[in-house]
């Protein structure tokens, strides 16, 4: 028997069950297998397969290509057919989110009453990722970019052209990388003629479930170039450029002109006109003041000058980090849990300089004591092996917004693994993969598409208005939230708080979409790159192209995934 099933300090349980542990390591046939135990019952099948993790990888990458802006999705590379969208943005002077704005004031408004959508320039863009309910493409977006490039860059071998259904996998690029440049494209194409770059394409309101995004009337706009955007846009696009002589001669001097402005730039003022007839204020017109961050965001500038160093054999990059030392310094240790587990994955991969050694060794320190501490939490903290903090622990709560996704934790794992190479991190992190496959008290993935029972409804537009019946593969909603959502309350448990704050914690699933949205949305960069890159450096690579995948179903509800129950 696994460890006993743990329980809340209020008592709630977390899996409802007595878990026993089975060790196939001496099956070595691959093949379809059941269990069955005189007095109990028979196992469902399952598949013993070295295939496993590639073919979730390839999953996971559908559903990055599937959320692509900006180009038509068309057989044979998916079932899931779409026209191209918003292949357009209009150049805006709202920042990207950075710095601070009064309560109350919607940047939907900002952007409405401050954006020439009539004279202003109109630029044609391609490239990008959307969210679940949302058809902007988000600066956080670049998570994926260094993400894909990270598990490239760690296991080159793991990857090659012709390993995934998209268009470019015929070219001679390895397809990961194909997809990390997608992260780009657009922002390259925005683009200003001094260097900056702004890296958030955004409009006026969100959209509603009627809105096909190839036929989108909303219009979008870019955000100004900031010296934070343009530094984080010369990281990933300089990170990329490593990764494959093609992107060099694409990005690298687009990222040296990036950096150049973020570094010369001063940080900007801004004044922008509200108007009350928007509903926002009882009072007369008014004028909003916002400035940008008076420091330098410090993981874009490590990455950047770390990245384009080794480019050009310049060192004045690091001459440029070398200067920020402390303020850097204080942003790690004030925020490193926000720096995420492969942010110098790729580089490190690389080899660091040593001119940065003062950042890059406390960076390595830091995950591996995560990794460690994670380590013993799929040993030892649930029944089963999953990487999440033990109960009690002042973290456990917070599982909503795909915090808990074991894949997206396990990104410490293969980080550490590949840093170190101690098995421990390995072992560890194929336990998470077989949580995310359905070793879970729910008995299904986490993903859309993969293995046989999966999530089949979730907080995604697109799929509520193509006309498919199946939602779109490769997508992982949130999932859990730890607490009961209010509404999953009223509509799956009968609005009984009492009995339904009685489901074990990892049973707890009200699949009721944009009612509970820190359960049933998703985005490209919390929950699909994370899974893709994980299985990217745990799969054993086939040489066999990507299999067709069987059809959309006519009918859900016919879908073992649509009846799982909390």
């Amino acid at each position: 028997m696994r460890v006993p099933d743990a329980t809340t300090k209020e008592g709630t349980l977390f899996t409802g069950e007595e878990t026993y542990e089975m060790d196939f390591s001496s099956v070595t046939n691959e093949g379809t297998y059941f269990v069955r135990v005189p007095g109990v019952g028979r196992s469902d099948d399952f598949r013993i397969w070295s295939g496993a993790a590639e073919d979730a990888f390839r999953v996971h990458m559908g559903g990055l290509y599937q959320k692509r802006c900006g180009i038509a999705k068309t057989e044979p590379f998916t079932h899931w057919v779409a026209g191209a969208c918003h292949t357009s943005v209009v150049r805006g002077t709202f920042a990207p989110e950075e710095g601070s704005l009064p309560k109350g004031v919607r940047w939907f408004d900002i952007i409405a009453q401050n954006t020439d959508w009539e004279n202003g320039e109109w630029i044609a863009v391609s490239g990008g990722w959307h969210d679940a309910a949302d058809y902007d493409r988000r600066p956080a977006h670049l998570n994926v970019v260094n993400d894909l490039c990270a598990v490239f860059l760690m296991k080159p071998s793991n990857f090659g052209d012709g390993q995934l259904a998209i268009p470019e996998n015929a070219n001679g690029i390895p397809d990961i990388l194909d997809e990390a440049e997608w992260g780009l494209r657009h922002l390259l194409a925005v683009q200003q003629w001094d260097g900056g770059v702004g890296t958030w394409m955004e409009t006026t309101g969100v959209p509603t479930t009627r809105n096909v995004a190839a036929t989108d009337t909303m219009r979008y706009a870019v955000s100004r170039a900031t010296r934070g955007s343009s530094l984080a846009y010369a990281a990933h696009a300089a990170l990329l450029a490593r990764c494959n002589p093609a992107f060099r001669e694409r990005y690298l001097d687009s990222a040296k002109r990036a950096w150049d402005f973020a570094i010369r730039a001063n940080p900007a003022h801004e004044t922008f006109y509200i108007s009350k007839k928007k509903g926002l204020f009882s009072r007369d017109d008014r004028t909003v003041e916002w400035d940008e961050p008076k420091t330098l965001p410090a993981l874009a500038l490590a990455k950047a000058a770390i990245n384009l160093a080794a480019l050009t054999g310049d060192k004045s990059y690091l001459d440029e980090l070398e200067k920020r030392k402390q303020e850097t310094l204080a942003d790690f240790k004030k925020n490193e849990w926000t720096w995420g587990a492969l942010s110098f994955a790729g580089e490190h991969a690389l080899g660091l300089p040593p001119e940065a050694s003062w950042l890059t060794k406390e960076w390595e320190r830091k995950l591996v004591h995560r990794a460690d501490d994670m380590v013993k939490q799929v040993n030892e903290a649930y029944a089963y092996r999953c990487p999440w903090w033990f109960p009690g622990k002042g973290w456990c709560h917070a599982m909503s917004w795909g915090e808990s996704h074991p894949l997206r934790r396990a990104q410490t794992l293969v980080a550490a693994h590949a840093a170190t190479g101690k098995g421990k991190y390995l072992d560890a992190a194929y336990a998470a993969l077989d949580f995310h496959n359905g070793c879970n008290p729910q008995g299904t993935t986490l993903t859309s598409g993969l293995g046989r029972v999966y999530p089949v409804s979730f907080l995604d537009i697109p799929s509520y208005v193509d006309g498919i019946a199946e939602y779109v593969p490769g997508i992982s909603p949130y999932r859990w939230t730890y607490g009961m959502p209010a509404k999953a309350v009223e509509l799956v448990y009968g609005g009984d708080k009492a009995f339904a704050t009685k489901c074990p914690i990892w049973r707890r699933w009200g699949n009721i979409e944009n009612l509970t949205v820190a359960a049933s949305e998703f985005t490209v960069w919390e929950t699909i790159a994370p899974a893709a890159s994980v299985c990217g450096y745990l799969l054993t690579p086939s040489g066999t192209p990507p299999p067709i995948r069987p059809a959309p179903a006519a009918d859900i509800s016919k879908l073992p995934g649509y009846w799982t129950m909390p």
